[in-house]
């Protein structure tokens, strides 16, 4: 099935606006240092490593530290241009689905904020899975619905889809084919409900003075309050 031309010239618009090294956002500077970390635990060295949703090629170039990158997106004129920045990458523009990827092949497959926007969550879950060699490691980051709908400041999802998950529901859609290593959540955030409670300045300024920015942040991490979900899974 061909992808919607408003979702492509959507993505091209979104990442060459949001997505360059210099207009990255903390969250996103956060999410590539999580999975830097991660493939530094994993030891990860001379891989077949597999981007999905790559867009600019931001991160990609980072993921060259570790093996051979593929990169992919739906996105073309983004392609196009990272290509031409980044040519000792694999970028290819397309649906992970209809592209042409040799399967049981990659030892890595990181997709950041994907997952929310595929039509077929549990299709791209087993195609992934496809991909990954036996033992390969699946890091995967995306938006967390129980911090999400409680925003505020989340404006509707115009040319593309959106589809957030909470972490229980991702746990139920990776399992079938993956053991989960590592699951938390990343980057606090939410002013609604019991978030304007958990994240007011009046209380986190006690908190922080009491116990410390760092740890109380690492905690409602740990709590599920981070706006990111970011698990490492192995495929079965």
């Amino acid at each position: 099935m061909e992808t919607p031309i408003a979702h492509v010239q959507h993505w091209d618009t979104w990442n060459s606006k949001y997505r360059q090294p210099e207009t990255l956002d903390e969250p996103s500077k956060r999410r590539m240092r999580e999975v830097l970390a991660a493939l530094t635990d994993l030891k990860t060295h001379k891989a077949q490593i597999l981007e999905v949703g790559c867009g600019t090629g931001w991160l990609s170039s980072k993921l060259q530290e570790f093996g051979f990158v593929t990169a992919v997106d739906l996105g073309k004129e983004i392609i196009e241009a990272a290509k031409a920045q980044h040519p000792d990458i694999d970028f290819r523009s397309g649906d992970i689905h209809t592209l042409n990827l040799p399967v049981n092949f990659f030892d890595v497959i990181v997709t950041l904020e994907t997952f929310s926007h595929v039509p077929d969550q549990p299709a791209f879950v087993r195609r992934l899975s496809q991909l990954l060699k036996p033992g390969g490691f699946l890091l995967l980051t995306t938006q967390n619905k129980s911090v999400f709908d409680r925003h505020g400041r989340i404006g509707p999802a115009v040319g593309y889809i959106r589809k957030w998950v909470s972490m229980k529901t991702l746990k139920r859609l990776l399992r079938p084919e993956f053991f989960l290593r590592r699951n938390t959540t990343l980057e606090p955030d939410g002013h609604l409900g019991l978030l304007r409670l958990i994240n007011s300045r009046r209380l986190n300024n006690y908190l922080d003075s009491a116990f410390g920015a760092s740890r109380v942040k690492r905690l409602k991490e740990r709590a599920g309050y981070g706006q990111t979900l970011f698990v490492v899974a192995v495929k079965r």
